[in-house]
């Protein structure tokens, strides 16, 4: 048999050049990706699946008995990936100053401020105002409701409202336009 028709199974043979073409393409690619991206870690791989086929053929062969013989075809199937590391990640906690509480109502936990402590807070349950029943926090509670209204003792009584004198002096700005 002539040698010109043979191929060699190895790597440096013309019988993977296909595959070697696309193993150029995909490197020169990953570099490319990984310059575009600003990353300095990708990586590559070539996976070879071979699949062995036999078959038997009309033997024509006089120094082989029988009237066929069994042959071997090997099947190269080749693919060629790259990847590009690329680290991007958010990262957060939820650590607050709120203690787990089971609701009565709902059987649902929940996240409330912590109270009645020796650090005083609006939610210690001497400074709930409870009004029948429900505490001025009920959602049903209009903002507001309960408490009293100190904003004439901070701003004193004059009624500004009614464009009557609020204390604050006004002067109109002069026009310098000329008519």
């Amino acid at each position: 048999m002539s040698e010109d028709f043979e191929k060699r199974l190895d790597f440096d043979s013309d019988t993977f050049e296909e595959m070697k073409r696309d193993m150029n393409f995909v490197l020169q690619r990953l570099i490319g990706n990984m310059q575009e991206k600003g990353t300095s870690e990708g990586s590559m791989t070539l996976k070879i699946d071979v699949t062995m086929v036999k078959e038997f053929i009309p033997n024509y062969d006089p120094d082989i008995k029988g009237e066929s013989r069994e042959i071997s075809k090997p099947q190269f199937k080749h693919k060629v990936t790259s990847a590009v590391k690329i680290n991007d990640e958010k990262s957060g906690s939820f650590n607050n100053e709120m203690e787990l509480v089971m609701d009565a109502d709902t059987g649902i936990f929940k996240l409330v401020p912590i109270a009645n402590t020796s650090q005083r807070s609006i939610f210690d349950a001497d400074f709930q105002q409870d009004k029948g029943g429900e505490s001025e926090s009920n959602p049903e509670s209009e903002p507001g409701e309960g408490l009293e209204d100190i904003t004439d003792e901070l701003l004193g009584e004059e009624e500004s409202e009614n464009g009557e004198d609020d204390g604050y002096s006004y002067e109109e700005p002069e026009d310098d336009s000329e008519e």
